[in-house]
């Protein structure tokens, strides 16, 4: 059993029972770039000087995340997404060169890529998101530098899967508006299937209640997917946000004295050591305690209490689901009964979907540690992670015929 995961920074690539660790080449030299252009800068710290680097960026703070994973055709070689301060970018890691350890596949200053995906055939699928609100799923050259968006619209479209016939399935966030146009909140996710050639897109699963993320099929049709609750209920509340305005002012009050005390004394206004400017890469707040997980903000500290209860818990909600949905016969458009999911796993945060011996095997984790689970619901940890919310694995459900990038 082979597959990929991320475990905080991290490129890791289980090898039946083996792990092994790689770094992002790419985010450990900017790091080092940016540490020695402050380090060149030092003689700035207590002149006026650092007035203005303070104000205008010159001292970085890099937050660097490792975004997605997938193994390729080439079993030395994997390719994942990341995102550095305002840049992405996709590269190809090799796992067995020391000196050319990465290939640049395609960056860029303007959107970021996630949830890559190649299959069989070596089609690269993966998203595009050009603003905070809606992303698309696109189609990636194999060789590298080119892409095609095969989305679009007012939503926030995630987690491709490449079906037979090269139609593509995916889940799809609508964006609700009010009447100025502001963003008010995400309808629950839908399960679409694409026709990459008609561009046609037809919605397989959807209840208005829950939100079904990250579809998966079988060789006999059957859906798969992560089935969570579709209202937020960790939202903040609206009026208690109104009523801490005055807290917050007089917070930033505070904060905008104590840089003024650090420039003109060299020594901060409330003593401590305080915490370096390096990025957690981890999607995480200033204090650890939170991290944003398919599009919720969950609180780690209080999902842990709440699953300490079982002996291999993680910082998922048991609330998300690992479903099976059986195919529906009697639709021709093979859409799928929500009534008809199956409950298979408990506090889900991403998952795989492989064949051992003809059946589906599923792979996934809960944040804390990595599970194999057999279609007879027999449950087997593989191993335990620090923070894990991606994994990857060679799509091998498409019959891989076409390059679906060359037919659009």
């Amino acid at each position: 059993m082979k597959f990929t995961f991320i475990d905080n920074e991290n490129l890791c690539v289980y090898d039946n029972g083996k792990v092994e660790r790689y770094e992002s080449t790419y985010i450990t030299r900017y790091r080092e770039t940016t540490l020695r252009d402050q380090k060149s800068k030092e003689w700035k710290k207590n002149s006026d000087a650092m007035l203005y680097d303070d104000f205008f960026g010159t001292d970085r703070r890099v937050d660097a995340a490792l975004l997605s994973i997938s193994p390729t055709l080439d079993e030395h070689q994997l390719v994942y997404t990341f995102s550095v301060n305002e840049s992405s970018g996709i590269y190809y890691k090799f796992t067995d060169d020391e000196k050319k350890t990465e290939a640049h596949i395609l960056s860029s200053n303007d959107a970021t890529f996630r949830d890559v995906v190649v299959n069989i055939g070596g089609d690269i699928a993966g998203v595009v998101q050009s603003n905070p609100l809606t992303s698309d799923i696109a189609l990636f050259s194999k060789d590298g530098g080119d892409y095609k968006c095969v989305t679009g619209g007012d939503s926030l479209d995630e987690h491709p899967f490449f079906g037979r016939n090269g139609d593509v399935y995916f889940n799809s966030y609508g964006v609700g508006r009010d009447y100025d146009n502001e963003f008010v909140k995400y309808a629950p996710s839908e399960i679409l299937k694409l026709n990459v050639r008609s561009l046609q897109i037809d919605t397989l699963l959807s209840d208005g209640k829950n939100s079904y993320i990250k579809p998966m099929l079988d060789h006999d049709g059957n859906l798969y997917c992560i089935r969570k609750p579709g209202d937020d209920k960790e939202t903040d509340n609206v009026f208690l946000n109104i009523l801490l305005i005055p807290v917050r002012i007089v917070e930033a009050i505070i904060g905008f004295v104590s840089m003024f005390v650090t420039i003109f004394t060299g020594k901060p206004l409330v003593g401590g050591k305080g915490k370096t400017p390096s990025g957690g890469g981890a999607a995480k707040n200033a204090d650890g305690k939170k991290t944003f997980v398919n599009n919720h903000m969950l609180n780690v500290e209080k999902e842990l209490k709440r699953n300490a209860k079982d002996g291999d818990g993680g910082f998922i909600p048991r609330s998300w689901k690992l479903v099976k949905i059986p195919k529906n016969p009697d639709d021709f458009n093979d859409a799928y009964l929500p009534a008809s999911a199956v409950e298979l796993a408990s506090g889900v945060a991403d998952y795989c979907l492989l064949e051992e011996n003809g059946e589906p095997l599923f792979l996934y984790t809960n944040g804390k540690r990595i599970f194999s689970l057999t279609a007879k619901g027999e449950k087997k940890k593989l191993c335990n992670a620090e923070f894990c919310v991606k994994l990857g694995a060679l799509q091998t459900y498409s019959d891989g015929s076409t390059d679906l990038f060359g037919s659009l």
